[in-house]
């Protein structure tokens, strides 16, 4: 597997790893049965913070053709996700004023869940998904979809399609792209000269802050701070314009950028670099003392579930969620009491996950003898719509653990 020795925005090299997790299986690489878990690949998954624009990111890269050629997350079962996208195109189309006439363009569109409330409002959409048996499911449901990466070539595809984009959006997956210069080259392609383009991203101040190690695993190779993108955008032309911090995955940034001399930045956004650049995200003592924080977590966590098993409990888990692979795989031990998973996604159930091998069941299976005692919310992002919609849990007794930022039993 490539190993990054240089930091993949300025090229300076980067130093030892501040937080290393060992080798562990993909993310999303569920398994059918349990004769493949012998054979389960594992590869290294560490991170390192550049020392020069800031960039904290994976030393070690999987190709993205093994990644997302075949995919298992469908943004439309997150209720969460959809008022999110409703909220983006209200916003975001009267924030710009655009018309019937535009073109939105969403890189890794996923089911086009998204593009959905933009087509609602009367605009033109496109998107750009790598993943075949996603794209197909989008274009079922009426969004074109290119069922390619985003780079030049498909940016020429969009070009030549359907015009130049008044936006072209990237929700969680600019984390995911290792050629982010490539990336860059491919928006100024196919980007209308007034256009803007924007991306949401998991936040590395919230990462940092609310020990989210778990949003560490291979498919997020970046983990994104404003004076990072700063660097990146004024090696490609571009500049950034305007920000806003977002509670959703625990805290992201929906990230504003156009040309250089088109918008001017706004106070909210001048306000969060001057507070980056203050608070030394990607100091080294910084990144150190998080590693730190994460190792006491996880001793936390551990004796939590320990003691509940101890006690009694029978736990299970909601929430199937890439992240929640990273955490159980990282606390092995504290896996080994749970039951089994629940999660609303039919392309998981009845699979394993990844390393630890917890089955992933239907949410109604906790009705099944002998009922679970203790719910831990792996997908805690979402805690607040898992809880409500597993309000039947509780009130037949049923106790939520939710493990990040600290483990707590609600």
């Amino acid at each position: 597997m490539p190993a990054h020795t240089h930091c993949r925005i300025c090229k300076q090299p980067l130093p030892a790893p501040f937080l290393d997790l060992g080798a562990m299986p993909l993310a999303n690489s569920f398994l059918s049965n349990a004769s493949e878990f012998a054979a389960e690949e594992k590869y290294p998954l560490a991170v390192a913070g550049c020392a020069e624009c800031g960039l904290v990111q994976l030393n070690f890269v999987v190709p993205a053709e093994q990644l997302y050629r075949d995919y298992i997350y469908v943004s439309s079962t997150s209720d969460g996700v959809k008022r999110h996208a409703a909220h983006l195109a209200e916003t975001l189309i009267a924030q710009y004023g655009w018309k019937p006439s535009d073109v939105i363009c969403e890189v890794a569109s996923n089911d086009g869940t998204v593009l959905q409330a933009f087509k609602s409002r009367g605009v033109k959409v496109v998107g750009v998904e790598p993943a075949l048996n996603i794209a197909k499911i989008a274009e079922a449901a009426g969004i074109p979809t290119i069922p390619e990466f985003f780079n030049p070539a498909s940016a020429a595809t969009v070009l030549e399609k359907y015009g130049k984009a008044s936006l072209i959006f990237g929700r969680h997956v600019f984390a995911h792209v290792d050629d982010v210069h490539e990336f860059f080259e491919g928006v100024k392609l196919c980007l209308a000269d007034d256009g803007v383009f924007i991306i949401e991203v998991p936040y590395l101040g919230d990462f940092l802050e609310h020990h989210e190690f778990d949003t560490i695993y291979h498919e997020h190779l970046s983990y994104v701070s404003l004076t990072a993108m700063e660097h990146l955008c004024q090696q490609h032309g571009m500049a950034l314009v305007d920000v806003e911090h977002i509670t959703l995955h625990g805290g992201s940034i929906v990230l504003h950028m156009r040309r250089q001399g088109v918008g001017t930045p706004s106070a909210r956004l001048q306000a969060m670099l001057q507070h980056e650049r203050s608070a030394g995200f990607a100091d080294a003592s910084r990144l150190s003392r998080f590693a730190d924080d994460v190792r006491a977590w996880k001793v936390r966590f551990e004796k939590l579930i320990a003691d509940l098993e101890a006690s009694g409990a029978s736990i299970i888990g909601y929430g199937a969620a890439a992240k929640a692979n990273t955490l159980l795989c990282f606390c092995p031990g504290a896996a080994k009491p749970f039951k089994y998973i629940l999660d609303r996604s039919g392309h998981k159930q009845g699979k394993y996950t990844p390393g630890t091998h917890i089955r992933v069941e239907h949410p109604d299976h906790w009705k099944t003898e002998p009922r679970a005692t203790h719910m831990v919310v792996l997908a805690w992002n979402f805690k607040d719509e898992i809880m409500e919609q597993m309000k039947a849990f509780r009130e037949q007794g049923g106790h939520f653990v939710i493990p990040i930022p600290d483990p707590t039993v609600v």
